[in-house]
């Protein structure tokens, strides 16, 4: 019997998902803190306008360097949002910032912008210029505190766009309002629910609730207190609950055919037995901290004996899936 993490973490994956031609990434998805951090923008044009528009939903420290500003920027300057530098760019002017966008589209600035920020190991975007850049900027679908990006690793920066506009019809705008209520309870939550399961457990419930559409715009703080106090039995704070076991019959080569039921019974297992039938891409919907049980080498001598395996795991407080080829 082969245990080994879900699908996405490739280097632990089982020999048969493994063994898949895996595209690497061109860029690595992560999110850079930048609040009270300095950010340059070289350039003052259009182009130079729409980076910094982006930058100021941030707390960033922003620079402009450029000789003359367009009228966008020049209220932003106006306003006190940003630094203006008009001199001529010298290397100094980047130090200690913590990325730089070029938006200058001129070569030879280029350049010399960029040999000054990898001498600094400053992270550099030469807008439109990929090749160039240490960093791209993805598509974002914007729901505060919520930030969904989408990015093709700048093969295709429209598709990435028409994308994201498909996906604004699909994330209401009170995403938002639940995120942000989750966020302001988290410290009363983990105070009553000390184990983490059991968190996981109220956040996943909670936000199942929360995101119906005929309660998304609804939802408040105390409609999560209630949840907590309905989740929590009096004096019982440290209890786990009991996990759920459920075997599923699958009927399909690839997770775009598997109905939608089934996909969320995956993407929420914390556990999840199955032969070596089952397709790599849907096993790639569980989550990255989930346990993929490969049953094709068990050594199991009965059902009986997965059966108490299994009882083992929700006792634990595990949610526990078997997936199966009809």
């Amino acid at each position: 019997m082969t245990y080994y993490r879900a699908p996405q973490n490739k280097a632990l994956g089982s020999p048969a998902i493994a063994d898949q031609p895996d595209e690497k990434f061109a860029y690595f998805p992560a999110f850079v803190k930048v609040q009270g951090k300095k950010v340059v923008v070289l350039g003052g044009g259009d182009v130079a306008a729409g980076k910094l528009r982006l930058l100021m939903r941030s707390h960033a420290d922003i620079t402009v360097i450029a000789p003359e500003l367009c009228d966008d920027i020049a209220r932003m300057h106006a306003n006190g949002k940003i630094r203006w530098e008009s001199s001529p760019f010298v290397d100094t002017m980047i130090n200690g910032a913590a990325m730089v966008f070029d938006a200058t589209d001129n070569p030879h600035l280029t350049a010399r912008v960029e040999a000054a920020a990898k001498r600094r190991n400053i992270l550099l975007n030469v807008v439109d210029k990929t090749a160039h850049c240490d960093f791209i900027v993805p598509a974002i679908l914007d729901r505060a505190p919520v930030m969904i990006t989408i990015s093709t690793g700048a093969c295709a920066p429209a598709l990435a766009r028409i994308l994201r506009q498909r996906l604004e019809t699909v994330f209401p705008a009170t995403l938002s309002n639940i995120a942000k209520i989750a966020r302001d309870a988290r410290e009363t939550v983990a105070t009553h629910l000390s184990d983490g399961l059991s968190r996981q457990r109220f956040w996943t419930r909670f936000f199942q609730k929360a995101l119906r559409a005929d309660s998304a715009e609804k939802i408040t703080q105390d409609d999560l207190s209630h949840e907590l106090r309905s989740f929590v039995p009096q004096g019982s704070s440290a209890t786990v609950p009991s996990g759920q076991s459920l075997r599923l019959d699958v009927d399909a080569n690839n997770a775009y055919d598997i109905p939608h039921g089934i996909a969320r019974h995956v993407e929420t297992a914390d556990i999840i037995f199955h032969n070596d039938d089952i397709a790599p891409d849907i096993l790639a919907l569980a989550r990255r901290d989930a346990t993929l049980v490969d049953l094709t080498a068990a050594t199991f001598d009965s059902e009986e004996t997965l059966g108490k395996q299994i009882q083992f795991f929700t006792q634990q407080g595990m949610n526990v899936l078997q997936l199966c080829r009809t």
